[in-house]
């Protein structure tokens, strides 16, 4: 076996490496002790202090990133803790905090943990990411999808209502006809006012199709003057059962 030549003294140490790696990686390193209700840090690297929003020379004991108020969401905290002491470790756990401004951000981490059987204590070792600017954009392509969801739903409802205000119309015609002519005879009193009350709701009936035929009828947008009057008149014909209903459970 060759003889293993000694460390060139012009190179860093194994410590010297990992100290260096640990100051410049561009990812939060924490490691600490959290109970359940403290938290103590024992190392913090200094892009995790910039994650946070603490000033860069803040020291080690004034970290405290996993108290009890800087969690955003009740019963997250003990959550976090009891995962760590059940099983050893996590990976990409997702939580949300409070920077020392107080304004919310998202990060994941992946730690090994183990528990001091001496305070009940966790320690954890983790690498922890900022990924606020992701959440924000998977909130936003969420928010975008129930709104195509929310508009195909209509699409699909407006076609319902166009293919039953067709099937309508040919009997209440049938029954505006037959009522206009039954009008043009001499009638007694109670059959007038009864053929008056066919016509009246038939007409009646006639406007809702028309209007339920023109909120399914696909139209591009364009601007034009309207008669704000007519469309509250429709809008409340369109509603009037709603309103009676409502009017009487009140």
């Amino acid at each position: 076996m060759p003889p293993v030549p000694p460390p060139d003294p012009a190179q860093p140490s194994r410590a010297e490496s990992f100290a260096r790696l640990f100051e410049a990686v561009h990812e939060g390193v924490y490691i600490g002790l959290l109970g359940a209700r403290d938290n103590v840090t024992i190392a913090a690297n200094p892009f995790f202090r910039i994650m946070l929003g603490y000033p860069p020379g803040t020291p080690e004991a004034s970290l405290r990133p996993f108290d009890p108020d800087r969690f955003t969401d009740e019963g997250a905290r003990t959550a976090f803790i009891d995962r760590l002491a059940r099983d050893g470790a996590v990976t990409d756990y997702l939580l949300r905090l409070r920077r020392v401004d107080d304004s919310v951000m998202w990060v994941e981490l992946t730690a090994s943990a183990s528990v001091l059987e001496s305070t009940g204590q966790v320690r954890v070792e983790a690498l922890v990411r900022d990924v606020s600017d992701r959440k924000q954009l998977e909130d936003q392509s969420r928010d975008l999808y129930h709104q195509l969801l929310q508009a195909e739903k209509m699409a699909a409802l407006g076609t319902t209502i166009s293919g039953v205000a067709h099937e309508l119309n040919n009997p209440l015609a049938t029954i505006l006809t037959w009522s206009e002519r039954l009008a043009e005879r001499d009638l007694d009193d109670a059959s007038r006012r009864g053929i008056d009350t066919i016509l009246r709701e038939a007409e009646r009936a006639a406007r809702i199709v028309r209007n339920l035929l023109t909120f399914a009828r696909k139209r591009h947008t364009t601007r034009a003057m309207v008669d704000v009057n007519l469309v509250v008149r429709e809008t409340l014909a369109l509603r009037s059962y709603e309103q009676r209903v409502t009017n009487i459970s009140v």
